[in-house]
């Protein structure tokens, strides 16, 4: 009975400890760190980048450290150094603004002449984190159908709220509570009239009035048809996207810009990523070597000249450059400071042979998983086990059970921290 029940307590006093006792030395010796911002310079017509350095500071950093920290490097792909004034030259379709405070506005590039206007109307961002993807965050099936031609100045959220049932586009009046039967079978009739195969997949919007206008929802069918609806005048309009059937559409990212160039970025189950055309909706490919949306965030930044690709997972970030043919003209792909290791690193990966993970992923879901600490943990556990023997034997404890030296062996600083405070009668 005494050695079951130092066993439970061991066992629960692990899981604690190895849950803490890692949490507890990085927040000692690590601190958050951002991703790499990784960009590809028109100017110099080279990738650059700014990142907080990781470790010993270099005095190229120092000396280029004219009115930021000399931690904060600004870099380019061949290993130069610059200011950050020099840094932001570089790239002047995004630091604009402070090219025309700096007098550098109009300026040529690439046979154009690019003011604030040319820029600001040609800029767009679109990003999709690991997060974000569909099926990996928590999401409440209701959403809000804007109505498209409002009538006024800006956009107003409809009285009622949508969800999708296994066989309808059921509406909900949200002030009382109920199926609105009318709005019901006004849409679901519409969405069959195109084809539209019950139940769906996934609903995708931008579900906002803070937009220049309003571009509907675009919902995937139970055979991945992918469906086009607004409501205009209170009336359903619904297109069904002419895609190949080999595009299985995972994600669709709203853009609703005023360009009208592209309906945003679409993701197949394949893990594709694919421009949405306003042009018959046509799926432009992005050919993102490497790209996996269940660990990387991604963005696509475009300028008057470029679209750049950036995609990354915690330690290593990629950037594709592209002409507006969708045409590659460069590619780079960099480790980040922030996953170099140092030396707290290496002693970390010596004391723990292993963690349990009760953070919650990007998508916000807590998912409690264990990390190996892999071969490099061996050290550290035969370290652990020495010290284990002198602790007890200085203490005057003769024998050990053998259940202690198989938990101090398997389980290295937690074993012996757990069995020094459980006292030298532990398994006795």
């Amino acid at each position: 009975m005494k050695i079951f029940s130092a066993s439970a307590f061991f066992l629960l006093a692990l899981a604690v400890a190895s849950v803490y006792l890692p949490e507890l030395y990085d927040m000692a010796f690590f601190e958050p760190v951002e991703k790499t911002h990784l960009l590809y310079s028109p100017v110099s017509r080279r990738f650059v980048y700014t990142e907080k350095i990781v470790g010993p500071i270099p005095p190229q950093s120092t000396a280029k450290a004219q009115d930021h920290h000399d931690n904060i490097a600004y870099r380019d792909e061949d290993g130069g150094w610059y200011t950050r004034v020099e840094f932001e030259k570089m790239l002047p379709t995004i630091y604009y603004k402070n090219m025309e405070i700096w007098g550098l506005l109009p300026l040529r590039l690439e046979g154009r002449v690019l003011d604030r206007e040319s820029i600001e109307r040609h800029r767009l961002v679109l990003e999709l984190g690991a997060g974000e993807v569909s099926g990996r965050h928590p999401e409440i099936p209701l959403w809000p159908l804007l109505e498209s031609n409002p009538k006024q100045a800006r956009l107003v959220f409809p009285p009622n709220r949508f969800r999708m049932r296994d066989d309808a586009m059921e509406f909900v009046d949200a002030d009382v509570n109920r199926v609105d039967e009318g709005m019901t079978s006004l849409f679901t009739g519409a969405l069959k009239a195109r084809g539209f195969v019950f139940p769906a997949r996934s609903v995708h919007g931008r579900f906002t009035v803070l937009k220049p206008f309003d571009e509907g929802v675009f919902i995937v069918d139970a055979r991945y048809g992918v469906f086009h609806v607004k409501r205009v005048d209170g009336q359903p309009v619904v297109v069904k996207l002419p895609l190949p059937p080999s595009i299985h559409t995972r994600q669709i990212v709203v853009a609703e810009n005023n360009q009208r160039k592209f309906y945003g970025l679409l993701l197949d189950e394949a893990g594709g990523m694919f421009l949405l055309s306003c042009d018959n909706y046509r799926a432009l490919p992005l050919h993102l070597e490497g790209y996996d949306p269940d660990r990387m965030d991604f963005k696509l930044l475009m300028n008057p000249l470029f679209y750049t690709a950036v995609y990354s997972d915690d330690a290593i970030i990629h950037a594709r450059v592209m002409d507006h043919d969708l045409t590659l003209i460069a590619e780079h792909s960099r480790t980040m400071s922030r996953a170099l290791p140092t030396t707290a690193t290496h002693v970390r990966a010596a004391l723990f042979p292993f963690t349990l993970s009760l953070k919650a992923d990007p998508g916000g879901y807590l998912r409690p998983h264990v990390i190996l600490g892999g071969w490099t943990a061996l050290p550290g556990m035969a370290a652990s086990l020495i010290l284990f023997v002198l602790f007890f034997r200085l203490r005057g404890k003769k024998r050990l059970h053998a259940l202690e030296y198989c938990a101090v062996a398997l389980t290295g600083v937690y074993g012996l921290l757990i069995l020094a405070a459980m006292g030298r009668d532990s398994f006795s």
